[in-house]
Order: C-alpha cells, then structure tokens, then sequence
C-alpha cells in the first residue's frame, strides 16, 4: 500500500461518520484508511460505524483498536507500527477529507518523492498552510509551527522509523509530530505539498487532546477555550524544540525563539482586547509559568496595561495582516 490515512480516534463516533460520508464513491487502490481507536468508551459505536461503512465505500477500511489506553503521544507514535504502507497521512477524528481529493494526492506521492509533505486546510473558508505561500518556511520556527497541527501530516513511515528518538521523551510531550516532522525535514531537506482542498478541519472541540484519560498532561489541556490556556502547555513546545535542537542544529532553538515571542506578542494583545481582567489573568498567568523570561517581552506587558482594548484589537489586526504577507 503506498498511503494509509490514520485517523486517531478518541470517543468521536459521528466524526468517524463525518469521515466516511465524504469518501462514498471514492475508489483508490493505493490508499487505505485506519481508524486507530485509542481505547475509549465509544469502541462499540464506533466499531459499528467502522462495520456500516465498510459496505458503503471503495477504500479498504481497517479498525484497529488499542489493547491499552496510550495517550495522545504514545497513540500517535504507534500510528507508524499498526501498517507497512509507505506513507502515513495523520488525520485527527474530528476533522476530515474531500475524497474527490485523494487520488490528486497519490499522483503527487506517486511523482514527487519526498520525505515529508504538508497538507493545507481549510478553517472557516482560510486556507492554511498553503503550497503558494511556501516561502513562510524559510526558516524552521515555521516548519516547527505549521506541523502543531497533526492533521495532514505526511510522513515517510520508513524514514520516521529511522530516527534517532527518545521515546521515554516524546510519549509525555505533546509534541511527538513537531519533533519527527522537523528532525526529518533536517535530515532530508526537502518536503513537498498535499493538493489544497483536501483536509477540512471540523472544529467540533478539543476532547482527544484534553479528555483523554491515560495522557499524563491531560489536566493542563482540559480547558482549551481560556485566553491563558496555551501559556500552560507552550513550554512544552519549548521543550521539544530544545531536543529537537540538540539532534539537528542549536540556530533552529535561536530561530524559534525570536518567532515564538512575536506571537506572544499577538496572544497578548488578543487577551488586552478582551478586557482588562482578563488581561489581569494573561498577565498573572505568564508570570507563574514556565516560558523562559524576555525583558523586552515583559517590559511590551506592563505597558499593555494602559493600552485600550480596542487599539490592542486594531494593533493585533494590523500586526497580523502584514506578518502574513511578509511570511
């Protein structure tokens, strides 16, 4: 098989419906698609969804059902064990394909033969890591940056076995597909793009991430939806950039690191724009975490404080416009 698309699945049944609905009349030889159910309460609805649409589409369709709840990381990790084909498409369960797609992907797998391919998305009608705006990857905060999302994820399954990993490491990180991503990527530098239009993410919440009972930092990912929600497990971002540095090269933790506090920047003005306590919050909730101290940074947040909110908003908007057109 050249392509298997793994979904990572976690209690999500009429996901995983979501899933299959969009790949009715879709027939591709080169390309299975695996529900790698991690375990949940939901096995029995959504081994029944598995059996119902196993009868309906074209594609082989394989559940496979962990003996043990692993966690997020070490679910993912093992996604490279549970097949032999040579690609591996990570898909999260609560996002989806347009299968009319999928054979325009195994034509670019079957030409280009890269280690690694990005696949854009489509979030509310924005199109997200897009082949024309390949220039945002000239240096490797945004390699790192645009592979947080693990949907779309492409790897060479063989190349992914080869690495040099601490898996003790990756299984508590978070990060596990930030780091195979850029270690491959260095090792091999090139990587190529899925075809736009193919990955939708669904929006449908964060319950794989937080609410998954064997990931050891479940506690701290629970509440996704509070302004201050991502300085709790940023450093954690951190931390895999500083292995990834100590296997490829130290600028990469140099390079992230100026990027990093430019979006700080932005996820500051953002929590000023709402209001001032709940800036109070963003402000106290820096303070007692563990990201690494910028006096530039911290001298930007005192002063933020007698910022309006509507001229943070403004400030942000303006911020992000140009960011984007200047990569």
């Amino acid at each position: 098989m050249l392509l298997s698309i793994v979904v990572l699945s976690y209690n999500r049944p009429e996901q995983i419906r979501r899933i299959f609905d969009n790949l009715i009349g879709i027939t591709c030889n080169d390309c299975n698609i695996i529900i790698k159910d991690d375990a949940s309460p939901c096995i029995p609805a959504i081994s029944s969804v598995v059996a119902e649409y196993k009868e309906k589409i074209d594609l082989e369709v394989v559940m496979h059902v962990n003996d043990l709840n692993l966690g997020y990381d070490r679910n993912l990790l093992d996604a490279f064990y549970v097949t032999k084909s040579d690609y591996i498409f990570l898909l999260s369960d609560d996002d989806y394909l347009i299968g009319s797609k999928i054979n325009d992907l195994i034509k670019i797998l079957k030409s280009k033969t890269y280690d690694f391919y990005f696949t854009p998305y489509t979030n509310k009608d924005f199109i997200n890591r897009k082949k024309d705006a390949g220039f945002i990857f000239k240096n490797f905060a945004h390699v790192i940056y645009n592979s947080i999302l693990f949907s779309g994820l492409i790897f060479n399954r063989k190349k992914v076995l080869l690495l040099d990993k601490d898996k003790d490491f990756l299984s508590n990180c978070i990060y596990t597909q930030v780091y195979l991503a850029a270690c491959i990527i260095f090792e091999s530098e090139s990587y190529g793009f899925a075809p736009e239009g193919l990955l939708i993410l669904g929006g449908d919440g964060e319950n794989y991430f937080g609410k998954n009972e064997s990931a050891i930092n479940s506690e701290i990912l629970s509440d996704r939806m509070k302004i201050t929600s991502n300085l709790n497990y940023q450093p954690f971002l951190i931390n895999v950039v500083d292995e990834i540095a100590c296997k490829t090269d130290n600028k990469i933790k140099t390079l992230f690191m100026r990027e990093y506090f430019k979006r700080l920047v932005s996820y500051s003005l953002r929590a000023r724009a709402i209001g001032l306590s709940s800036y109070a919050q963003f402000f106290n909730a820096y303070m007692k975490s563990k990201i690494p101290f910028n006096i530039v940074f911290f001298i930007s947040l005192i002063l933020l404080f007698i910022v309006p909110k509507l001229l943070s908003k403004k400030i942000n908007s303006f911020g992000l416009a140009n960011f984007r057109k200047s990569g």
